[in-house]
């Protein structure tokens, strides 16, 4: 399980206090017990029944209270998990001699924000930031503020709350270009529906945005619809060229178009374990819906390359993205993954040359990881590869 898969426990202690002011409740279970219905609404509404401009987790106090315990802790962990993949494998830093300057798109209470801003910190302890969210919905900037109040302690910051539409960055107001921007779960509600045009237009205006070495990163539900919507933005921000154009990256290991889409078999998405927190837990125990697994999909974009990745060439076909976990069959562990090549290809390991911690490891790999095989040959069919050598998993 990865370290970034992490939820703190002082963030939990706060949504179960004000969840607990609001129901005037104290023990933990029964506040737990009271939220379950109202989550359960809240996720029936996030997916099956999502619709644009969604911000019903904002319309009452119970229901802001089951936002807060059972949603934030998983946008907060897979914002962490987005900005761990850049700082581990992209080798990405906050830059030097100034504060880091963060924004939170669509972000509500800010849980994507304050992900990555204690990820940062953890990592770069001397970092300093300059932190906004930029939202419609004033009852979630108001909770923003009063979680960022009360974390003081934990993290000295510059923190503002704007007022405004994500989707109209030439309405904004000013803010000093920005090193990383976050829209998680947003950027699908707000062009719901809108041309593919509408967001490259929106994406041309964000540059302007951010500094000459700045992120975006963009987090959606991992349901095929809007991970291939990402696949589809991805390649007209490949095939568009030209010096002012994005850089990809991550998830992609290059910029060739997405054979993915080509296919048809897999969708980009990615599914990590992580330590469910107790309240979240109990809230589940009356729901029973699949807590244990974070699924998401997402799309980091830069207004410069990424470093080149250690020990890997460009279009190499031995670093591959998985997207499936390794299955056993027959003498031989089974992979498919996205390829550096731009391939969507089939890998297979023969068992016997594995010693056991390695088979673990392969075991334990899950969909969306990235590992480097330090020799391969290519089988019979197109695009299929046997692992003839073996480095540390990555």
């Amino acid at each position: 399980m990865t370290p970034t898969a992490f939820y703190p426990p002082d963030l939990e202690a706060w949504w179960l206090a004000v969840a607990g002011r609001r129901l005037r409740l104290r023990d933990p279970k029964t506040i737990a017990q009271r939220l379950a219905e109202t989550a359960g609404r809240l996720s029936d509404a996030f997916t099956v029944g999502r619709q644009a401009n969604f911000s019903d987790c904002y319309a009452d106090p119970l229901t802001v209270a089951a936002y807060g315990n059972y949603f934030f802790p998983q946008t907060y962990v897979r914002a962490r998990l987005a900005v761990g993949e850049l700082i581990a494998r992209c080798g990405w830093s906050p830059p030097a001699g100034r504060p880091l300057r963060v924004t939170d798109l669509g972000g509500g209470a800010g849980a994507a924000l304050i992900a990555a801003v204690d990820l940062i910190a953890e990592q770069f302890s001397q970092t300093q930031f300059d932190a906004a969210v930029i939202d419609r919905s004033a009852v979630a900037l108001k909770l923003y503020r009063h979680l960022t109040r009360d974390r003081r302690k934990r993290h000295l910051f510059k923190s503002a709350a704007v007022s405004a539409d994500l989707a109209a960055p030439a309405a904004w107001p000013d803010l000093a270009p920005r090193d990383l921007v976050i829209a998680s779960f947003s950027l699908g509600e707000a062009f719901y529906g809108k041309p593919a045009a509408a967001v490259l237009d929106w994406l041309a205006a964000m540059r302007e945005k951010l500094t000459a070495s700045g992120l975006l990163i963009i987090l959606e539900p991992a349901l095929k619809e809007t991970a291939e919507r990402l696949e589809r933005l991805r390649d007209l921000i490949v095939s568009a060229g030209g010096t002012s154009r994005w850089h990809l990256w991550a998830p992609c290991l290059h910029e060739k178009p997405c054979p993915l889409l080509a296919g048809k078999k897999h969708w980009c998405h990615e599914v990590r374990h992580w330590p469910v927190p107790p309240t979240v837990n109990r809230i589940n125990d009356r729901l029973r819906r699949s807590v244990w697994d974070l699924k998401y999909s997402f799309l980091a974009l830069g207004t410069a390359p990424p470093p080149a990745a250690p020990g890997a060439a460009d279009g190499d076909p031995r670093r591959v993205r998985l997207l499936t976990p390794a299955v056993s069959g027959h003498g031989r562990l089974l992979l498919s993954g996205c390829n550096a090549a731009g391939e969507h290809a089939d890998y297979d390991l023969l068992k016997r040359r594995l010693d056991p911690l390695t088979a673990k490891q392969f075991a334990r790999l899950q969909r969306g990881e990235v590992v480097t095989f330090s020799a391969i040959e290519q089988l019979g069919g197109s695009c299929q590869y046997r692992c003839v050598g073996l480095t540390p998993i990555c």
